[in-house]
């Protein structure tokens, strides 16, 4: 935890910061680094060779703004790398619309008929983000979501090279990608430090029926979908909680007050300013 935000939830950006870069690219997770962010949250998808990729879909056109719409399964990570990721309409906003209410998060920004942008990113490979986190030098946590099957032997071989094993957290929100990662790991053992989550968003009979079978060090809940009470239920579980957004002050007030572990944001500059002047006044 960064000492001057002790007593805060941990602050994890949410594909990067992507105010400063398109999602889930390297760029956004540096800026992140850079902020001190304690952590982040990343997507992965699978290549047609086999290979884990840093993104969310699993087509191209999602990140080239469909002038490509390849899928990934059809083409290897070499032909994925070569595709260019605009910046241009790629970031988001620096701050959640005013008056501060619940959005639905778009990816895009509004951008004016004179605004200028021509830089361009390519997608990363597991191994790659993997030797940058190496490179970063305080307790940086990433949540790695899991978005198609198949991808735990893979996974596997990368942290078994690995010096950041311990940074990790496995997760999905899918929940056939959740019943393979814990039948995977529960037939092959985790490594050592290794945790595991799940996103499942809302606290119900079959949610809390996966929870009580599952190797499980954090659950993903809702903004406004539980309550200190239910926080308190998962520690007595032995899980954390974490806030899947949310990104609004009513909100960060109360995640403070319940105790949660973790606050997946898209706006981490906000939020961080928000905790400094609740601290001041």
């Amino acid at each position: 935890m960064n000492k001057d935000y002790c007593g805060m939830p941990m602050r994890f950006a949410h594909t990067g910061v992507t105010q400063f870069a398109p999602e889930n690219s390297l760029e956004a997770f540096q800026k992140a680094a850079e902020l001190g962010c304690e952590g982040i949250e990343m997507d992965i998808q699978l290549s047609g060779d086999g290979e884990i990729i840093v993104t969310h879909n699993g087509t191209m056109g999602y990140m080239t703004f469909e002038r490509h719409r390849d899928r990934l399964q059809d083409l290897t990570a070499a032909q994925i790398k070569q595709f260019e990721i605009p910046y241009r309409d790629a970031l988001k906003l620096k701050y959640p619309p005013d008056p501060w209410t619940e959005h639905d998060g778009g990816r895009r920004m509004i951008t004016p008929p004179d605004y200028r942008e021509d830089r361009v990113t390519h997608l990363i490979t597991m191994p790659e983000f993997d030797a940058w986190l190496a490179t970063v030098d305080y307790e940086l946590n990433v949540e790695v979501e899991f978005k198609c099957k198949g991808m735990c032997p893979r996974m596997d071989e990368i942290l078994a090279a690995s010096p950041n094993v311990s940074r990790y957290i496995l997760f999905s929100g899918d929940w056939e990608v959740l019943a393979e990662m814990q039948a995977h790991y529960r037939a092959k053992g985790k490594p050592a430090g290794l945790r595991l989550g799940a996103n499942i968003r809302f606290i119900n009979e079959q949610t809390m029926a996966f929870v009580r079978g599952a190797d499980l060090w954090e659950v993903g809940l809702n903004n406004e979908a539980f309550t200190k009470e239910d926080v308190e239920m998962f520690e007595a579980m032995g899980i954390k909680v974490f806030s899947n957004l949310g990104d609004y002050p009513a909100w960060w007030a109360q995640i403070c007050e319940m105790g949660v572990t973790g606050f997946k944001t898209n706006y981490p500059d906000a939020y961080t300013e928000w905790w400094r002047a609740q601290q001041k006044a």
